[in-house]
């Protein structure tokens, strides 16, 4: 028997004898055609056939080794692999050690087409080994993954498949066509304290949805009745369908007594701090000069944060980039830099509060007062124009800037900026105070002011 077909014979009956000897009925196909699979399997449970079955490609030898693990061609199989109604996985055995490593080969293969990528060849890690003691991990992850070719649970997997995310089998998840062809999805999972919206013309990237930051007939500022989640503009019929899925999956954002604990999701832990990084530098330039002076301070007395910071201020290009483009501009590296700049801590609460109570940023310069917040204003900004004033949006404004204030009655005068910060109590608004007082007054970044214009010209300090 050549070499090459007895080392696949050897991985054909390894694979098959690990399986048998943890009671799940292998079928084997007929090697002597190469249909990209080698075994149909049906996974047991206490005894008993589940019907969850996989397909299985197994390949042993020294040649399917990599540097950094194993890999499998995909030669003819790719459309069979990715678009079966039965999930292919692949095996391969590693005739040096005995051992068997795995990959889903049709998650991969869907994965690399939403990118608009064709892969040629299945990666498989060596930390994916399949053993007497990781079987049990590799039978449930494979049918939580079967869970998605049942029921209702098709419509949801093909949902996923078109956005890129992966549904739990306990998730809400609605879809919806606006007019002009756009999909948008609702996503709610059991017991998080907030909903997340996936919209195709946003390249699918989320949007995290709470009372705080969804505001169906607009906010001041923006155009009157103008829905908004977060910095996302929607149309009157997208809003009208968001609502009534926010207001339906009230319930599935309490914690059921049952349910096991929710762990946190960290997709949305670090998009709500990038989003909060972001709005700090738009909303206070020079934040990121002051804390990179309070951080020198630091680095002088704690050896743990001087070793973090010589190693991310290594990379002179992120470093570079991280004091002269803008965050949207920057590279990952950099946004990591800017970051670590900016914040102190991440304070992570239970998953089932709003975001902005779950995460909680302590900033390494902290803000320069309390906050009035919105309820307690007592007049508006005047938006009376003259020949030596300007109009400006609240997130423009800098301290020392001088502005025109209309009391209740309608009567205006000067007020002074003292400071501009990114507010605390509501992420994504901005707080200002004025001549110095004790609080703070918030607003949205988009609301007006008319300012004195200045014949100088305005410049942001820049970082040490």
């Amino acid at each position: 028997m050549p070499e090459a077909r007895r080392a696949g014979r050897a991985a054909v009956n390894a694979l098959r004898t690990l399986l048998e000897r943890h009671n799940h009925i292998v079928q084997e196909v007929d090697g002597q055609n190469d249909f990209g699979e080698d075994h149909h399997v049906t996974f047991t449970e206490d005894g008993e056939v589940t019907g969850d079955v996989v397909k299985i490609q197994v390949k042993g030898g020294r040649s399917w080794r990599r540097a950094d693990g194993y890999a499998v061609p995909v030669g003819d199989h790719g459309r069979t692999w990715a678009d079966g109604n039965v999930p292919v996985l692949c095996v391969v055995h590693d005739p040096d050690t005995g051992g068997l490593y795995w990959a889903n080969a049709t998650r991969q293969l869907l994965s690399a087409r939403r990118e608009g990528q064709v892969l040629k060849t299945i990666t498989i890690s060596p930390g994916d080994k399949l053993d007497d003691d990781s079987i049990a991990d590799f039978v449930a992850e494979a049918r939580r993954y079967l869970s998605r070719y049942r029921g209702n649970r098709i419509i949801q997997a093909q949902l996923g498949e078109m956005a890129g995310v992966d549904f739990g089998p306990s998730d809400i998840v609605q879809h919806h066509v606006n007019v002009h062809g756009e999909d948008l999805i609702f996503w709610q999972r059991r017991g998080e304290g907030f909903a997340t919206l996936l919209h195709s013309d946003l390249d699918w990237h989320p949007e995290y949805i709470g009372r705080e930051n969804f505001h169906p007939n607009g906010r001041p500022g923006l155009l009157p009745g103008m829905p908004v989640v977060a910095n996302t503009i929607l149309s009157t019929a997208e809003a009208q369908w968001l609502a009534a899925c926010f207001d339906a999956a009230r319930w599935a954002r309490e914690p059921a007594a049952d349910d096991p604990p929710l762990h946190t999701n960290i997709d949305a832990r670090d998009h709500y701090v990038a989003r909060r990084v972001e709005h700090h530098l738009r909303v206070d330039p020079d934040a990121l000069s002051r804390s990179i002076r309070q951080l020198r301070t630091g680095i002088a007395v704690d050896h743990e944060l001087a070793v973090l910071a010589e190693e991310l201020e290594s990379d002179a290009e992120a470093r570079a980039e991280a004091l002269s483009k803008p965050w949207r501009e920057m590279s990952d590296q950099a946004r990591r830099l800017v970051t670590f700049y900016l914040v102190g801590e991440v304070r992570v609460h239970s998953p089932a509060l709003p975001i902005g109570e779950q995460f909680r940023i302590v900033w390494r310069c902290p803000r320069p007062a309390g906050e009035y917040g919105f309820g307690a204003r007592v007049g508006q900004p005047s938006t009376r124009r003259s020949s030596n004033r300007e109009m400006v949006s609240a997130f423009e404004l800098r301290p020392g800037d001088r502005i025109y204030w209309l009391s209740r009655h309608g009567n205006e005068r000067g007020r002074t900026v003292s400071a501009v910060w990114d507010s605390e109590d509501t992420p994504g608004a901005v707080c200002v105070l004025f001549d110095q007082l004790t609080l703070g007054d918030t607003f949205w970044p988009e609301e007006l002011f008319v300012r004195k214009a200045s014949t100088k010209p305005r410049v942001d300090s820049s970082p040490d």
